[in-house]
């Protein structure tokens, strides 16, 4: 049981319950899967139930601020990629996310322009931030 002194000195419940990083990471792939294969409702509950175990996990931030942005809730996605962008800033991932967030919130100046920074890195984010980038276009 995580008590409320524990929280207050940073312990999360992940930690509490012995979840590993590589238990967050198989379910966050659970997750992944889920809103590839379009089950936002069921992607949405496994990122919450993530995100409230384990506050810190930025890649969980970012994929549920993804199934917000498609389930059409534009400020709910920018709260979730602004959680993941202040605890992983550098990571591709997350910034991508970020980038999308905005975009869907409106703020289509900032969201290109981290785009446009994203697509010339390799690997899938690249890739889908040029892809972006040609569907703005």
């Amino acid at each position: 049981m995580l008590t409320v002194d524990e929280i207050s000195r940073g312990r999360t419940l992940a930690e509490a319950e012995g979840m590993t990083a590589e238990i967050g990471e198989a379910v966050a792939l659970l997750a992944g899967e889920a809103l590839a294969q379009d089950r936002l409702a069921a992607a949405r509950e496994i990122l919450e139930g993530l995100v409230a175990a384990n506050p810190r996990d930025a890649v969980a931030w970012a994929l549920l601020s993804a199934v917000f942005r498609r389930q059409g809730e534009p400020e709910a996605a920018r709260v979730c990629a602004e959680a993941a962008a202040r605890l992983a800033p550098a990571d591709p991932r997350v910034r991508l996310a970020r980038a999308e967030a905005l975009l869907a919130s409106g703020e289509r100046a900032r969201g290109r322009a981290e785009v446009e920074a994203l697509a010339g890195g390799d690997g899938g984010v690249g890739e889908r931030a040029r892809r972006l980038l040609a569907a703005m276009e």
